[in-house]
């Protein structure tokens, strides 16, 4: 279940929930960065291991920097009464104790830069206690988005975000990542086979597109014992409905789609919504319904 696919089944499925048991007999597996399934694949405190070759992947760590172990923490940090409390999707740390914190963004808003150095200044402001010294660890801060934010950098989806001073490093006690998933596999479907990137990174994030697209897998990732089982996990017979019904009345509150880009460029998104719906023999009637485009627009695109 790709992006697309997994926006309209919330749709329908906020309708009608016993809508959920067709989409269960259309695909395969679940979308793998909707907030609560990436949580269910991603966090075990006994066995990190699937979570630790997933960072160590995303944010291209190597040598002495690569993550060896990893222990999870809450992820709501605290904050005022007054105050907008920053909840990252996991929080933990590596061996040496320095924070890593994760969030998923399921929208392109253009306040997503501001709410994430917002998250991550309450991140920090909480580890030092009163009455120490201002030394603080490493910080990490990985943001996988799940829609294009820099679209004036079409070629490039991995982003190296540190502190500088007159174009020099400067603080180095701090590094920020962002993947593009969709871009990359845009970029990625463009290139020769030749000109492709090599990379733990960039092989993840073909097995990524390989299950939501549900295509055939690789080899290499049948073979490889961490993406076999990530395959089983992920398959729609392992989640239960109400893991998934709680998903979808996250992604379709009113609150989360004034504060997404699932509003924002809504026409373009809607027509996409509306071919897919389509395509899945939907009514015209339904589709305009919630899609939210007029009839006529929805018979156009048949």
């Amino acid at each position: 279940m790709n992006k697309t696919q997994y926006r309209l089944m919330a749709q329908d499925v906020k309708e009608n929930r016993a809508n959920l048991a067709k989409y269960r007999k259309i695909f395969k597996y679940a979308y793998p960065f909707g907030d609560k399934v990436f949580k269910r694949l991603m966090i075990n405190q006994v066995k990190p291991e699937r979570f630790i070759a997933f960072l160590n992947a995303m944010m291209g760590l190597e040598g002495d920097r690569r993550i060896k172990d990893f222990s999870f923490r809450i992820q709501e940090m605290p904050a005022l009464p007054s105050q907008k409390k920053p909840i990252f999707d996991i929080v933990g740390t590596n061996q040496a104790g320095e924070p890593i914190l994760v969030e998923v963004q399921q929208n392109a808003s253009q306040l997503f830069i501001d709410r994430l150095f917002y998250y991550v200044s309450r991140a920090i402001s909480t580890l030092v206690p009163e009455g120490s010294r201002y030394r603080l660890p490493h910080v990490y801060v990985l943001s996988i988005l799940t829609e294009d934010l820099f679209n004036n950098e079409p070629d490039t989806y991995f982003h190296h975000v540190n502190l500088s001073k007159n174009g020099r490093p400067f603080y180095d006690k701090f590094d920020g990542f962002l993947v593009e998933v969709d871009k990359f596999c845009k970029i990625d479907a463009r290139l020769p086979l030749s000109n492709r990137e090599q990379s733990e990174r960039a092989d993840m994030l073909r097995f990524f597109n390989e299950l939501m697209e549900e295509k055939p897998f690789s080899p290499q990732y049948l073979q490889n014992d961490l993406y076999a089982k990530f395959i089983k996990d992920v398959s729609l017979e392992k989640i239960e409905d109400e893991l998934l019904l709680r998903e979808v009345d996250e992604m379709t509150d009113i609150k989360y789609e004034k504060e997404s880009s699932f509003l924002d460029g809504m026409d373009a998104k809607a027509r996409e919504m509306a071919k897919a719906m389509l395509a899945e023999g939907d009514s015209v009637e339904k589709v305009a319904r919630i899609s939210q485009l007029s009839e006529a627009e929805v018979a156009a695109l048949k």
